[in-house]
């Protein structure tokens, strides 16, 4: 890898680890520098600004997302196959990268740092789930009036339900697998009508 996106990275993944301790408006660019072990001029000369730092923190994070989501589809998976492999990668992010979870969480709510614009990237990234979630409804194991962003956003809520009421221990007591697949039977109670697939 360049030594000039060597740098990038190091600064972005700097903020990452800054907004698990700070709000994005206590973060300044001395803090950033001081994490990332770098010179100020040296985050201004990356991103020119505050606001230009976060919406590069936009795009890298959105573009972690993304390479999950691919790797999460492979060619002939179902929708319900996809899921579950979605599932799996989430716990796992919140289990051994928590704060990628909360950056997410931070840049989706936050109007000042991307808000309603962030959201919208992460929603337009699951655009890909719909040729099988479309192949789903045709084959009638998903009830013909499901929303795709509706069960993506009910998917996340589960999640993140869990992950309030029981602790990031909670991923550590059961496998992913197990879990992934009592998410699957709540989602498809549902949006399902009852017929699986083959």
């Amino acid at each position: 890898m360049p030594r000039k996106k060597i740098k990038k990275e190091q600064l972005l993944s700097a903020g990452i680890a800054l907004l698990a301790k700070k709000s994005p408006s206590e973060i300044s660019m001395d803090d950033i520098a001081a994490e990332a072990g770098v010179t100020k001029p040296m985050v201004y000369y990356y991103f020119g600004s505050k606001t230009g730092f976060y919406e590069h923190l936009v795009e890298h994070v959105t573009s972690s997302l993304r390479e999950m989501l691919t790797g999460c589809l492979d060619s002939g998976s179902t929708f319900r196959e996809v899921l579950k492999s979605l599932i799996v990668q989430r716990i796992n992010q919140e289990s051994f990268h928590p704060e990628l979870s909360n950056t997410v969480r931070i840049l989706a709510t936050t109007k000042e740092i991307g808000g309603a614009e962030c959201r919208a990237k992460i929603l337009a990234l699951f655009s890909g789930l719909d040729p099988l979630f479309a192949d789903a409804k045709k084959s009638g194991e998903i009830r013909k009036d499901a929303d795709l962003r509706l069960v993506m956003a009910l998917l996340n809520s589960l999640l993140e339900g869990a992950l309030r009421i029981h602790g990031k221990d909670f991923f550590k007591t059961v496998t992913s697998v197990d879990f992934s697949e009592v998410l699957i039977r709540l989602l498809f109670d549902g949006i399902g009508t009852g017929k699986r697939s083959e």
